[in-house]
């Protein structure tokens, strides 16, 4: 594998970067921080545009997202202000509009795209802007405006379905679009403790699924060029409605590499220098997101497939048939680069997720095409919802039981 590798420069170069960013010998500079002449404990009020959707914190009180600032004003004076901003939302605020959470304190529509005045506090060290209030929201009267607005009334839309379904239709929202606000705590402690986080995380395991969508109705066209162009397409709508993240921004690249390569009729790409490429240019396009936990993990665990996935394979074939052998070698060799991180970032590693993995990913996987279905016909025939919320939820029930079961195993832990 070394000498494979050896003299390939994209490798090398993703592997000098590696060692250089994360030894400390090279700190790469958030390019789009915040300044302002005010000081940030001076500031009460910020006037910006959300560049991502709000995500709930896990004691559910704020939702975080981040705010590309224009300005910002003091008790005393206004200034111009430039860079990104991390905002905490209260809960009370941001899902004022959120199906079931219609009494709660009067907000916003929180969305990434819209321009909002909001005050409010920094923290202590200045990386969080605490909101308190919304004073003026609206989303921009140009062509982008209008797309990020309808996407904000079609996540909203999504959600009021699901929240029809019930705890299955919460599972689903987090796992298609990465809302976690109706998924239990319960069951997100039973995915984190069975090593499964990574399921919940949007990634390359759900943009495959809608490729392999796109791929199918494209063969069925039968005209090669433009069924890359399906499958491109539908990965760009999929992260454009979903919202952007470190670890599906690789997913992304890494799919658009793949069916570039496939469209220059390379039979065989090598994935391994894929993956390296997407590290490089995503270290390009956003440099901050190397030090997200998000980020690291997922290039982790891809890694540790690529590398160790046809060893693990062999091993397990000589116990387990095909499909089984195929899917333990993945998440073995998953398990065993993500471990140090895991261990030194969270002090804990769930073993059991070698074994969970394998098993529990397909019933996910089914739970999604089934869910895809089912959203397709209650849009055709809305008196399908009722009946449909009954089917996912026996659904969830079976990966409710199985997550929690694995997640009464063993989990190492240090302090």
């Amino acid at each position: 594998m070394v000498t494979r590798y050896s003299n390939n420069s994209v490798f090398l170069a993703a592997v000098i970067c590696i060692i250089l960013f994360y030894s400390g010998l090279i700190k790469l500079k958030d390019r789009n921080s915040f300044a302002s002449t005010i000081k940030p404990n001076e500031i009460c009020c910020l006037k910006g545009q959300l560049i991502s959707s709000p995500a709930k914190t896990s004691d559910g009180k704020y939702y975080s997202s981040k705010l590309k600032v224009h300005g910002c004003k003091s008790d005393v004076m206004s200034s111009s202000a430039f860079g990104n901003v991390k905002v905490m939302i209260p809960s009370e605020i941001a899902e004022a509009f959120y199906p079931g959470k219609l009494y709660s304190r009067a907000g916003a529509f929180f969305e990434a795209g819209g321009l909002y005045t909001i005050n409010g506090f920094f923290n202590s060290d200045s990386s969080k802007f605490y909101i308190t209030e919304c004073t003026q929201s609206s989303f921009p009267e140009t062509v982008y405006g209008s797309l990020d607005y309808f996407r904000a009334l079609c996540r909203l839309q999504f959600k009021r379905l699901m929240y029809s379904w019930g705890a299955g239709g919460g599972l689903l929202l987090a796992l298609l679009c990465g809302a976690k606000e109706y998924t239990s705590s319960e069951v997100s402690l039973s995915f984190k403790n069975a090593g499964l986080s990574h399921i919940l995380a949007l990634s390359g395991m759900h943009l495959s699924m809608f490729s392999g969508i796109a791929l199918f109705f494209g063969n069925k066209i039968g005209r090669k060029k433009l069924s890359f162009i399906i499958r491109i397409i539908t990965l760009i709508c999929f992260v454009w409605f979903a919202g952007i993240s470190p670890s599906l921004l690789r997913a992304f690249l890494c799919s658009f590499f793949m069916i570039i390569a496939s469209l220059a009729n390379v039979d065989k790409p090598d994935l391994l220098l894929i993956l390296a490429f997407t590290f490089l240019c995503q270290t390009i396009i956003s440099p901050a997101d190397i030090y997200n936990t998000g980020f690291i993990l997922s290039y982790s665990a891809l890694a540790g497939i690529l590398l160790t996935n046809k060893f693990f394979r062999s091993f397990y074939n000589k116990f387990f048939p095909g499909y089984l052998a195929n899917s333990l070698g993945s998440s073995t060799g998953a398990q065993i680069f993500t471990a140090p991180v895991s261990l030194y970032l969270f002090k804990t590693f769930a073993p059991v997720g070698i074994i969970a993995t394998a098993v529990v990913s397909p019933v996910v996987t089914v739970f999604i095409y089934s869910g895809l279905i089912l959203i397709v016909l209650c849009l055709l025939f809305p008196v399908l919802a009722a009946y449909s919320g009954i089917f996912i939820n026996l659904e969830y029930n079976v990966i409710k039981f199985l997550t929690g079961i694995f997640s009464k195993a063993f989990i190492w832990s240090i302090n």
